[in-house]
């Protein structure tokens, strides 16, 4: 699944609350793709973080928003499920 769209980059988090909910940890991916599809995670992060979302990734019709690719810390960038972050 393609669906890739450059957007306006935007201001999110990794909140507290979100982490609880994922057991304490959100995976940053290397691509938009299942770990099946050749994806690997490239960091755990398990504590809140501000994020700049750059990219997203659509579901098959466009609508709805699956992926998120996004910059955080010292210039590091990845894929993260797009209901591990809040937007701002």
């Amino acid at each position: 699944m393609k669906n890739i769209v450059t957007v306006e980059p935007y201001k999110a988090s990794i909140t507290a609350e979100i982490l609880k909910k994922w057991n304490g940890t959100v995976r940053v991916w290397s691509e938009p793709k299942s770990a099946v599809d050749g994806a690997r995670v490239v960091e755990e992060i398990t504590k809140p973080t501000e994020v700049t979302v750059i990219e997203e990734q659509k579901d098959m019709y466009g609508s709805l928003t699956q992926r998120a690719k996004v910059k955080y810390g010292a210039g590091k960038e990845g894929w993260v499920l797009h209901q591990m972050i809040a937007k701002k």
